[in-house]
């Protein structure tokens, strides 16, 4: 609330007085708006009514929302779209990116080869060389040691041995044939129908028992007969295969170190400048790849941002078809119903802050105005309120006349002190009085 100063009771002032301008006026609320819509449309909503209280920011009325909203919706889209279009650009330059540096490091290797190939073999390459082909050669011995005795025929101990245990397993399978055979025969007859007392557990485990012998004993056999057999001609040509590997083996790292010994032909020197001049084109086509890459990231981004711009606008256009309160105050009036139509800037809601008041001249002339400063303490009275006097301050002088029955007349805004007990209402009558000096 502007100015300072209470409410105080008075008795007329002089109108001849030199020191005071008097003037006529009328009280308006020191906060009010005439509210009007930036857009035009059909009224979809009226949220209050004449009198209201409302708040700072409530919806007061609101335009018919389809076309807003479909332009959020499309917007919104776009930025998808455009969003989508940002991570892909990304991607490609990430790929890009890996590209560049496989494209060098294969120049690396290129670069590295020919220094090898110019530089001919080092002496750590013949001596790794060298013990390739002795390892080779040890290889041939085991897989020829390793064929011989794959292939060697059983002696007579082995044989005997396998006997033995042939005999043993019939032994034991004879054995447990008897056992199994007692069982049956505890069997016998009664007036009831057969009973066998040994049938259960001692008959089940002995089954068993019979069976894994069985299985013993032709294990025993086939092991007799494969010693007495010697070895299959699958067997011959696995060990002899096993040979003819290591052989070849042998035969292939010795031809490296024979290659290795006589240097590298001018052929393979060219091959190897050849394969770094191809490498060179392979990091400059990635490097073009990249920069095109940096460049459509970039594109994208700005797409991106001309999106998320369209956005805001189309939400700000849904947000403006709501009319909502700018203070806190009481709704005075309401033009418009549901139904009809709001023209752009048109005031369709009036809305007032009650809690403070203020005086504007109506009649003050251009004689008096060059008398009346900014900050100058005011009586004023109300006509409805004769016995209070009110106290004021001027708080504006207009730089711009108005022209009222055919006089030139200044407005003078006064703000009045406390006032929250008296029954004012907008546009009453007041008489002010103000301190020249």
């Amino acid at each position: 609330m502007a100015g300072s100063g209470t409410a105080v009771f008075a008795g007329p002032i002089s109108q001849t007085n030199p020191d005071i301008v008097s003037a006529e006026g009328q009280l308006v609320p020191s906060e009010r708006v005439a509210l009007a819509f930036q857009t035009g449309g059909t009224v979809e909503a009226v949220f209050v009514a004449d009198g209201d209280v409302v708040q700072a920011g409530d919806p007061l009325l609101q335009l018919d929302p389809a076309a807003a909203e479909l332009g959020l919706q499309q917007a919104q889209a776009r930025l998808a779209t455009a969003q989508s279009g940002l991570t892909a650009a990304q991607n490609e330059q990430n790929l890009a990116g890996t590209a560049v540096q496989t494209a060098q490091a294969q120049l690396a290797v290129a670069q590295a080869n020919l220094a090898l190939v110019q530089a001919g073999p080092q002496p750590e390459q013949i001596a790794a060389a060298e013990s390739r082909v002795a390892a080779a050669e040890a290889a041939v011995t085991q897989a020829t040691g390793n064929r011989d005795a794959a292939l060697d025929i059983a002696d007579e101990s082995d044989i005997l041995a396998a006997e033995a245990a042939v005999a043993a397993a019939q032994a034991e399978v004879q054995q447990l044939e008897q056992a199994y055979q007692d069982i049956l025969d505890s069997c016998f007859e009664t007036p009831q129908g057969e009973v066998c007392p040994l049938f259960g557990p001692v008959e089940e485990q002995t089954r068993q028992q019979l069976e894994a012998a069985r299985l013993n004993q032709e294990a025993a056999q086939a092991a007799l007969e494969a010693l007495q057999n010697g070895a299959t001609p699958a067997q011959r040509q696995v060990a002899n295969a096993s040979v003819g590997v290591a052989q070849a083996n042998q035969a292939v790292v010795q031809a490296q170190l024979d290659l290795l010994l006589a240097g590298a032909t001018p052929e393979q020197i060219r091959l190897a400048e050849v394969a770094v001049d191809q490498a060179q084109v392979g990091v400059q086509q990635a490097e073009v790849q990249i920069d095109q890459a940096v460049a459509a990231v970039a594109q994208a981004e700005a797409a991106v941002s001309l999106a998320e711009a369209g956005v805001s606008r189309a939400e700000l256009a849904v947000e403006r078809t709501f009319l909502r309160a700018t203070f806190d105050g009481t709704v005075v009036s309401v033009a418009l119903s549901e139904g009809e139509l709001a023209a752009p800037g048109f005031p369709v809601l009036t809305l007032a802050n009650f809690d403070s008041w203020q005086v504007e001249t109506t009649d003050l002339t251009e004689l008096d105005i060059a008398l009346v400063a900014e900050g100058a303490p005011v009586t004023v009275r109300v006509d409805a309120l004769s016995d209070a006097a009110l106290a004021g301050v001027v708080t504006a002088v207009a730089l711009v006349p108005n022209v009222a029955r055919g006089d030139v007349v200044y407005m003078v805004t006064i703000d009045l002190a406390e006032t929250a007990d008296l029954p004012l209402r907008w546009g009453m009558t007041a008489f002010v009085d103000i301190a020249t000096e």
